[in-house]
């Protein structure tokens, strides 16, 4: 079953099906789906048995939880909000506790929200969503406060529905916890070589790559250098720093050597890059 990684904390996505293009699948992240408009089924699996379809419509709230199976079907053409975002940016932004309570979505990913919170959700949802069609200076960081509070109202919901939270296996937390330190060090590439990596989770050479792709299926060495170029790509677009400076900062040998990895993921220079979308972006003199 095709499994898909995250390369940044959190990643906003608006998208419009009339046939899902994605079938049965599993992410390494959470994943948050508000259906904006649209009828469809939704379904999970649980150690290979499928759940209950569940029939959604308008305002309906998913959530759904990291290496979990699952799979949209679409009815009538369907408009989608989609904000995935890993464990470890919710235990860095809000806390422990409500990275805890969002795990209880994997006994029932279908989220019900009592009214007050439900209409608090669909402003912020349309908040979201209008910034993410027209970026402008700081639209990251809105985004980031109003996903938040969503993330918020989602645990209290949970948290009220379910006085046990589920408990974690040893090996569940190591691999999550790899991705986090990944992540958190993505900028000190001498703390990511693999024998710093396998003194830290205590595995060895030869069975470290291995690890890393059962749980995430994605080449170690691949998923730490698309971290590395996709937090290049927020420093371009959210910074003044010269390309020099995002080397120095992110632990490149130099200058030419980004230059040539970025290219390599997305076809122009990093320089390039930046003017292409900074000219999609209005700034506003006022």
């Amino acid at each position: 079953m095709w499994k898909e990684n995250l390369y940044q904390p959190v990643e906003v996505l608006v998208r419009e099906h009339e046939v899902f293009p994605i079938k049965e699948h599993q992410h390494s992240f959470f994943e948050m789906v508000y259906i904006v408009s649209g009828t469809g089924l939704f379904y999970t699996k649980e150690d290979d048995v499928k759940r209950e379809d569940t029939l959604y419509s308008s305002n309906s709230l998913f959530l759904i939880p990291p290496n979990t199976a699952h799979c949209f079907t679409v009815h009538t053409y369907s408009k989608y909000v989609f904000i995935r975002f890993t464990d470890h940016y919710v235990i860095d932004y809000i806390g422990k506790h409500i990275e805890q309570a969002l795990y209880a979505s994997n006994q029932i990913p279908h989220i019900t929200l009592n009214e007050q919170d439900a209409k608090m959700l669909h402003s912020l949802i349309v908040l979201i969503e209008t910034e993410f069609s027209g970026k402008r200076n700081f639209s990251n960081y809105l985004q980031q406060q109003w996903l938040n509070s969503i993330l918020v109202i989602i645990a209290r919901n949970l948290m009220q529905n379910f006085s046990i939270m589920q408990p974690y296996s040893d090996e569940t937390d190591k691999a999550a916890y790899m991705l986090q330190y990944i992540q958190q060090h993505i900028n000190h590439p001498e703390r990511l070589k693999i024998e710093t990596l396998c003194e830290t989770f205590h595995l060895s050479a030869n069975y470290i790559g291995r690890y890393f792709k059962r749980h995430f299926q994605e080449d170690l060495q691949h998923y730490i250098a698309r971290n590395r170029i996709k937090m290049v790509e927020n420093l371009l677009l959210n910074s003044k720093m010269s390309v020099k400076e995002i080397a120095y900062k992110m632990g490149y040998a130099d200058s030419c050597y980004l230059i040539k990895m970025f290219q390599k993921y997305y076809g122009i220079s990093p320089l390039q890059y930046r003017k292409k979308e900074q000219g999609n972006i209005k700034i506003s003199n006022e």
